[in-house]
């Protein structure tokens, strides 16, 4: 089962598997037929926290049934850590 997050840059629920792929689009100009990474996927400094699974989820069973999850605290000193590490 997939987890869901929420995306502080795109300002949306988002699933773990769903935020990879995101990133796995083509930056700028794509070939045609392929989409084009998103701009807010271009800037996120926040993907490194979610390949960590250091990011609060529920699971999507859950999310479909009305819970949310909790919104990362980018700027804590834990977290920040996290960051410049990577």
């Amino acid at each position: 089962m997939d987890s869901m997050f929420y995306c502080i840059p795109q300002q949306a629920y988002l699933s773990v598997t769903t935020c990879k792929n995101l990133r796995e689009r083509p930056v700028g100009k794509a070939p045609a037929g392929a989409p084009p990474k998103l701009i807010a996927c271009e800037k996120c400094t926040m993907h490194p926290l979610v390949d960590m699974a250091k990011i609060p989820v529920v699971t999507l069973e859950a999310y479909l049934g009305g819970s949310k999850p909790k919104i990362a605290n980018l700027n804590s000193p834990k977290n920040k850590k996290l960051l410049a590490d990577v």
